[in-house]
């Protein structure tokens, strides 16, 4: 097993599991480092000539096989730790497959599907409607079951079941909702393009590419058609079948290094048809798009039981915008109006008569519940303000500092 652990491709492996962009030099891939931020690449991974992948981060220090990588990941230096999760991520993204010789890799899908297929498909919907998707359509994907709820790890993930043009499940793609699971994507099984009406490839006359499945069914909320998308890391053109010659092709990548470099893919795997550009008018992605005709804001697909967290917590605003994926003015803005509402609520409350010859012990203890949760919310309003005023004051500061830096680099000249 650690000999076939080490010689599985990090390259694949880490742009599935921890969604790295690789760009490849020579024999090398290089990319920015998996186990810290930084904005100029500095990791890079190769293969050896015994066939085992090995990785460098400069900028960390870390280097090593499949296993070093992952204890460099998880901040640990246990090695059979390391075993067991490297396999039980590498089974999971398809990259190895369970000592099963009785059952094939198709019947360990069908059997999760199954699975997944008796979960309640609520918070699934709620999430896709919350990101501006059209309720027939992602009701329609449901009742297809298409679109499933996989709980993973005590997390929740939107679930994509993508299958071919005959039916023949190929991967179930998940997408985090919520959850306290690191992983915010993984692919069970293999790469394979995903359409949600495989009937109208053969006829169609333009057929729209997206990255993503969310980006597909944005696109079909938007302007409907026929639309593909591949699911996962690395864009690859190669995997979309055989298109109508008559077909005008679409790309709709993201606005970003890998959406460009997927759209020069595209255009030449496919010399012989018109590949056109869409407008993203500025947006990031196709469903930031939507999400900004429709006016969605981001912090509408929080539930109520996540904005009462938020509100009655007392971890900076920025920590809290970052464990649910919100911006930290969003978090501000759930405070503000929880003690807005609060207040109004105890303003307009009208005390009833003083039980004789005093109140009972019920409403005694709700009165002191009362006032134990006023100074519960005053004292975070004053550790709200408190955070706001030091990141001001540390804003001020670095700008300062700027100021003075350059103004000792003109006198020095």
């Amino acid at each position: 097993m650690l000999e076939t652990l080490k010689k599985i491709n990090l390259v694949e492996f880490m742009s599935r599991c921890w969604e790295t962009d690789f760009k490849r030099e020579g024999t090398r891939h290089v990319a920015l480092s998996a186990f810290r931020k930084e904005s100029t690449p500095s990791m890079y991974v190769s293969r050896k000539k015994d066939g085992h992948w090995v990785f460098c981060d400069h900028g960390s220090s870390a280097k090593g096989t499949i296993l070093d990588a992952v204890m460099a990941r998880d901040g640990h230096q246990d090695v059979g730790l390391a075993i067991k999760t490297a396999k039980q991520m590498a089974e999971e993204v398809g990259l190895l497959e369970r000592a099963c010789p009785e059952k094939s890799p198709g019947m360990k899908l069908e059997r999760l599907f199954e699975k997944f297929c008796g979960n309640e498909t609520g918070p699934v919907r709620e999430y896709l409607i919350g990101r501006g998707l059209c309720a027939r359509l992602v009701d329609d994907l449901i009742a297809r079951k298409v679109l499933l709820l996989n709980r993973f790890e005590e997390s929740e993930y939107c679930c994509f079941a993508v299958r071919d043009a005959k039916g023949e499940l190929h991967g179930l793609f998940n997408r985090k909702i919520k959850g306290p699971a690191r992983r915010k994507r993984f692919l069970i099984g293999e790469q394979h393009v995903f359409c949600s009406d495989w009937s109208q490839v053969a006829q169609a006359s333009r057929i729209t590419i997206c990255e993503a499945i969310i980006d597909a069914l944005s696109m079909q909320t938007l302007q409907g058609g026929c639309v593909l998308a591949i699911p996962g890391a690395n864009f690859d053109p190669g995997r979309i079948p055989d298109l109508p010659d008559s077909a005008r092709l679409v790309e709709a990548f993201d606005g970003d290094r890998s959406g460009r470099v997927a759209a020069e893919r595209l255009e030449k795997h496919f010399p012989n048809h018109r590949v056109t550009h869409f407008d993203l008018q500025g947006a990031h992605d196709i469903n930031a798009l939507l999400c900004g005709r429709k006016k969605v804001k981001p912090g509408q697909k929080l539930s109520l039981e996540n904005r009462v967290d938020i509100a009655l917590s007392g971890k900076p605003s920025r920590e809290q915008a970052t464990e649910f994926g919100v911006h930290h003015s969003r978090v501000c803005d759930i405070r503000k109006d929880a003690a807005e509402t609060l207040e109004q609520v105890w303003n307009q409350r009208r005390p009833g008569r003083q039980a004789k010859p005093g109140p009972s012990p019920e409403i005694q203890a709700l009165q002191e519940s009362n006032e134990e949760i006023t100074r519960k919310m005053e004292l975070l309003q004053m550790r709200n303000d408190w955070l706001e005023l030091e990141l001001k004051m540390q804003g001020d500061r670095a700008k300062a500092a700027a100021h003075k830096k350059k103004a000792r680099r003109k006198s020095g000249k």
